[in-house]
């Protein structure tokens, strides 16, 4: 607890006694389990509406990969939603995503020349700068084919 005091003091130059510091302790412990439990009721919505019953999910950021038990708090929420049994190995895991941000902005940007090639344009500022700065404005290929995704 004296870390938390610590804290308040060098950190916002407040004098807080340790009752005090239990509180705010426990606050963050909420706001932090509130936040992984949130986070998963999108994940198990998706899992549900795609009749997924056990899959991998990617999560890129900070917050999954450093903020103290927000996995396992996450992993105990998808428990509770499918009703595993415990000890039982949960069907949908949600692990670390290497370069997720990178990889989810070049998927956007694929699927955004592919909608316009198909003539879906709306939200586009200037489409066809955005062609001419591919080789997709040279031939007619599908950027979603696996042949023209790198690994």
């Amino acid at each position: 607890m004296q870390d938390t005091i610590d804290l308040f003091r060098r950190e916002l130059g407040l004098s807080i006694e340790k009752p005090e510091a239990e509180v705010f302790r426990r606050l963050a412990e909420l706001i932090g389990t509130r936040a992984a439990r949130l986070s998963t009721c999108g994940i198990a919505g998706i899992c549900k509406k795609k009749n997924l019953t056990t899959c991998h999910v990617g999560a890129d950021g900070s917050v999954f990969n450093k903020y103290p038990h927000f996995k396992a708090r996450g992993a105990e929420a998808l428990r509770e939603i499918f009703g595993w049994p415990k000890g039982q190995r949960d069907q949908i895991q949600i692990l670390p995503a290497e370069d997720g941000s990178g990889v989810g902005a070049a998927l956007i940007a694929a699927l955004t020349i592919k909608r316009i090639q198909d003539g879906h344009t709306v939200g586009v500022i200037d489409a066809q700068a955005i062609l001419n700065g591919t080789t997709a404005h040279k031939r007619k290929m599908s950027i979603m084919d696996p042949a023209h995704i790198s690994k």
